[in-house]
């Protein structure tokens, strides 16, 4: 029987080994280009597939679909009956570039099957060729989507089809020329339909698949997507990393279906793989990889952390191409709003470290491979940067901007600062009179006298990670370190997140060489060593701004010199430092101001 016109076959840019629109399953017969030996043959020398469904009555092969005198009109020697349904729900996604249409030529004679309305023994002029065979509607559905036959009539979570290969044309997709040279056919119109991805006639590769799939699962994926990043040499999730050795020949192998499905996805937009309709975006890190081993358990450590970023209460909210920073009534984070799963990779893995996974090493304030591809936000904290160059600027996503304050978990941030400002980018300017080099280098001179002596020299540039884990602890604000915060301090409390870059020794003894000119006013209160037998402790964030003291809310270097920005649950709203006369003037004093030496 002659096939339908080859004009309208053509190649979707999205299939792999598990684009399973046709028949799969253990007891399908071997893969073979001959249409008899198929799931397609639904006579009664057919069967095999899921549901090994075969005509108890009917003896010829190709009839199901075609037929020599009396076809439809939709295309010659056509004889199923076509779907009276005009409007499907079709693929959508904000970044998409094409524009899918209704369902037009081979994918309409496709669905004539394949959306679940018909049944398959329905022909064209309401023929019956067999009542017993049902529609895939009334068929038991396959738990694994990849196995599931039935696409319905809503399409939006399948790879889009009936749209222009060019109308999609970006640096992402390679050329179409280069792709038909590989197999891949367009329409003559250069349409891509469902026919782009399966031949009905030849089931050589299995699930009617115009590739091999076999040891590359996304080979007919990347046979059109280039995705940018993808070609890193230390692309994770393209080579398995070398990190889990055990699992590193399967990831890569798998490649797009580790994280994608062509065929009744989770979720429709992107086609992400999750662990259940309508589950949140990030069990699509989680599910597979990320929560078991040999894997990290990430999903363990947002989940049992007390302060971690909520990715699981933000569901649908995300969009890969929103506004930044992030817009008020917009709050939410999700994985790909620090990780692009494409570019993502190991090298100067962990931040800061010495020994990466993957060489070079990253310094700060540089990305690494894990945060490689992501847009961000600039140190002035207005304009989108892309892709983010510095560790700080993903952070800026969300922690600066005019809605920043909408981040905070309380209605009130702690500790409650004397100069307040929720934009990161005002505390971290380099025009403040005091600030951590976050986004800008230490000043030079003697304001680094205060630092282990490893890092006098060295340490020009933090990372926001240094003293924040964005995946989750146990400690207020992310901490990774014990930063006690309330008066009075525990006894015995040693701030080991301060301490472990400033020199304790230098700051808390005035006997030491060399140590610190106001080492005594340390003492007495960061020790409760004070002259009046009063020994309370008094932490560093009461008199200390971490971040910096921001000049937006009138901080100067007369009154806010060596990040003091006192915490006013213990200092009072009218707290003043002058750090030209040395003097402090705050409630928890008996007697104010307060001169120092």
């Amino acid at each position: 029987m002659k096939k339908v016109e080859s004009g309208i076959y053509v190649l979707l840019a999205l299939a792999a080994a598990f684009m399973a629109v046709p028949f799969a399953s253990a007891v399908e017969k071997p893969h073979s280009r001959d249409i008899i030996q198929t799931p397609h043959n639904l006579s009664i020398t057919g069967g095999g597939g899921a549901h090994d469904i075969k005509s108890g009555t009917e003896a010829e092969v190709c009839i199901f679909c075609h037929a020599p005198h009396h076809a439809s009109t939709v295309t010659p020697l056509w004889s199923r009956e076509i779907s009276p349904l005009t409007i499907y729900v079709t693929y959508k996604s904000p970044t998409l570039k094409a524009n899918p249409q209704q369902p037009r030529g081979a994918s309409r004679l496709c669905l004539s099957c394949h959306d679940g309305t018909i049944a398959l023994g329905h022909l064209t002029g309401d023929r019956i060729l067999d009542a017993s065979l049902p529609a895939f509607k009334d068929m038991p559905q396959e738990t694994d989507p990849r196995k599931n036959p039935n696409l319905g009539t809503d399409l939006s979570n399948d790879h889009p089809i009936s749209f222009l290969y060019s109308e999609a044309g970006n640096l992402e997709l390679h050329d179409a020329t280069a792709v038909q040279a590989k197999g891949v056919r367009l329409s003559q119109d250069q349409y891509v339909e469902c026919t782009s991805c399966h031949d009905a006639h030849n089931n050589q590769y299995g699930n009617f698949l115009v590739q091999d799939v076999t040891l590359q699962q996304d080979a007919l994926c990347t046979t059109c997507h280039n995705k940018q990043g993808w070609s890193e040499p230390d692309s994770t999730h393209r080579t398995g990393g070398s990190r889990y050795d055990t699992v590193t020949a399967g990831v890569a192998a798998s490649g797009c279906i580790n994280c994608h499905l062509p065929h009744n996805a989770q979720r429709g937009e992107h086609l992400l793989r999750l662990s259940g309709v309508g589950a949140g975006e990030e069990t699509n890190c989680y599910t597979s990889c990320h929560q078991n081993v040999p894997y990290s358990n990430v999903w363990s450590q947002f989940n049992t952390s007390l302060y971690t970023h909520r990715v699981q209460n933000y569901n649908g909210v995300h969009v890969d191409n929103e506004s930044l920073p992030v817009v008020g009534g917009k709050k939410h984070v999700e994985c790909t709003d620090c990780h692009n799963p494409h570019f993502a990779g190991a090298q100067g893995l962990p931040l800061g470290s010495s020994t990466p996974l993957v060489p070079p090493a990253s310094a700060a304030p540089d990305i690494n491979g894990a945060l490689r591809g992501v847009r961000g936000v600039d140190l002035t904290g207005a304009a989108v940067v892309s892709p983010a160059r510095y560790e700080y600027e993903v952070c800026y996503r969300c922690h600066a901007g005019p809605s920043a304050d909408q981040y905070t978990s309380l209605a009130q941030m702690l500790p409650n600062r004397l100069f307040k400002d929720y934009d990161e980018s005002n505390r971290f300017n380099s025009s403040n009179a005091a600030y951590h080099p976050v986004s800008a280098d230490r000043r030079p001179g003697p304001n680094g006298r205060s630092l282990r002596s490893q890092y006098q020299s060295t340490m020009f540039r933090i990372y926001c990670n240094d003293c924040h884990d964005s995946h989750g602890t146990n400690e207020p604000h992310m901490l990774r370190y014990l930063n006690q915060d309330t008066f009075p301090a525990t006894g015995g409390t040693n701030y080991p997140l301060c301490f472990r870059c400033h020199d304790p020794d230098y700051l808390l003894n005035p006997v030491g060489a060399p140590s610190s000119d106001t080492a005594v006013l340390h003492q007495r209160h960061v020790l409760g060593q004070h002259l009046n037998g009063d020994t309370r402790q008094t932490p560093c964030s009461v008199c200390h701004d971490p971040h910096g003291v921001p000049a937006t809310r009138g901080a100067l270097s007369s009154n806010a010199a060596h990040l003091v920005n006192f915490d006013v649950r213990y200092a009072g709203e009218t707290a003043v430092y002058d750090a030209v006369a040395r003097t402090c003037a705050v409630i928890c004093h008996t007697s104010n101001p307060k001169s120092y030496p």
